[in-house]
């Protein structure tokens, strides 16, 4: 599969199994393959006994791909953070994908006949929960002799589609009744399940509803996934790898027109959006999520936004004000960088708080907004979209 230029974040992802091979190493073994079949169907099954509407995740692939390693695994052994950033690096060079537009979440098994390395591992590539690829790292060692690899399965998946663990919620690593604890009253053993296995709490539910490219048509109702008395924890995401040979997965944003309130314009781009709303709260603005600039005497506000590569845009959409009366936007105008220097693209009235600007496709590594503020001057924009079309560039951690 071809790399795409832009950074389009894939409509689906399914579950990939893969087998890395260091240098050093065999191939696997038809059984070994089939074993890893085997469980992840497993893994599969047991998320649609888990999830609302029998949903779950699918499997790309009837035989898993064969990826070749750069490396001995004794080489491996001594990389920082278990050698997976390498690891997913490798495959993605491999098949010819990027952290971007890459349709799946791979699981990789590591091939290792000397010790356990890696211990079970997975995040999402790009942080969040529904801004494209995941990966786990596992190793044969584990696959052959771990009788509770089941267990690892369930919950390593758990991490590529951007569950945390328990613990970020506040809740007990060796009590919960989730997957995403390491309660030993899970553990399966070999193909045989727990007499009391790990389940989704509300707060993986919600997690996983989140991420509509691995489980396209779930959906949370807190009115019947929520029991009575239970106290909902805040959304919490994973942050993005950093991933050999990738470019980050993180646009970075500078301003003339200040940071004002604790604000950072950089922050802004990598957070949720909060709604836009009138609340009895005494301040609605946030400044780990939202930008603030300082008051413009022209009554302009701009600021310059470089993506990790150049991408190609049609349409920008712009939240701003908060509470539901402060600070709103009222124009934009567009502008993208060329190697002489910035040219408009685009600019449109924005009749609301949400609004959009479109243009014709116009591709650029930095571009400029320019934001018209009303009396007060200033502008506090809660977050921005950027879009190719349909397809979202470079989806922000929570959709």
């Amino acid at each position: 599969m071809a790399a795409n230029e832009d950074c389009l974040a894939p409509k689906r992802v399914s579950v990939l199994p893969v087998f890395l091979v260091p240098k050093d190493e065999r191939a696997p073994s038809e059984d070994q393959k089939a074993r890893l079949l085997r469980h992840l169907a497993w893994a599969q099954r047991r998320y649609a006994e888990l999830l609302p509407g029998r949903r779950t995740f699918s499997i790309a692939h009837r035989r898993p791909v064969i990826v070749p390693g750069k490396f001995r695994g004794v080489d491996y052994d001594a990389m920082p953070e278990g050698a997976g950033p390498q690891f997913i690096s490798e495959v993605l060079e491999s098949l010819q994908l990027t952290r971007f537009n890459a349709p799946y979440s791979f699981f990789i098994v590591v091939m290792n006949t000397r010790n356990d390395n890696p211990v079970g591992g997975g995040r999402t590539l790009n942080g969040g929960f529904n801004t494209g690829p995941g990966m786990v790292e596992v190793s044969s060692w584990s696959l052959d002799k771990s009788p509770n690899f089941q267990s690892t399965v369930q919950h390593e998946l758990g991490h590529s589609f951007g569950l945390p663990h328990v613990d970020a919620y506040g809740y007990s690593m060796s009590t919960n009744a989730s997957i995403m604890s390491y309660n030993p009253a899970h553990h399966t053993d070999g193909f045989s399940p727990s007499p009391t296995p790990g389940i989704l709490i509300p707060e993986d539910i919600r997690g996983l509803s989140l991420n509509q490219r691995a489980f396209p048509g779930l959906s949370f109702d807190p009115r019947r996934a929520v029991p009575d008395g239970y106290q909902m924890a805040p959304v919490v995401c994973l942050g993005p790898q950093i991933i050999p040979g990738q470019p980050a997965y993180q646009i970075t944003g500078t301003t003339p027109s200040g940071e004002a309130c604790g604000s950072s314009l950089s922050r802004m781009l990598q957070g949720e959006i909060k709604p836009n709303q009138v609340t009895s709260a005494p301040s609605t603005f946030d400044p780990k999520t939202m930008w603030h600039s300082e008051k413009a005497p022209s009554g302009w506000v701009s600021c310059d936004l470089t993506f990790p590569l150049p991408v190609t845009l049609t349409r920008v959409a712009i939240y701003s004000q908060h509470g539901g009366r402060y600070h709103r936007a009222h124009q934009v105008r567009v502008s993208a960088k060329s190697k002489i220097g910035f040219h408009h693209v685009g600019s449109t009235i924005l009749p609301s708080s949400d609004s959009a600007v479109q243009f014709p496709a116009t591709k650029a590594q930095v571009w400029r907004l320019e934001l018209q503020a009303g009396p007060s001057g200033m502008v506090v924009l809660r977050g921005l979209r950027f879009f190719h079309g349909q397809k979202e560039v470079l989806p922000r951690p929570v959709p």
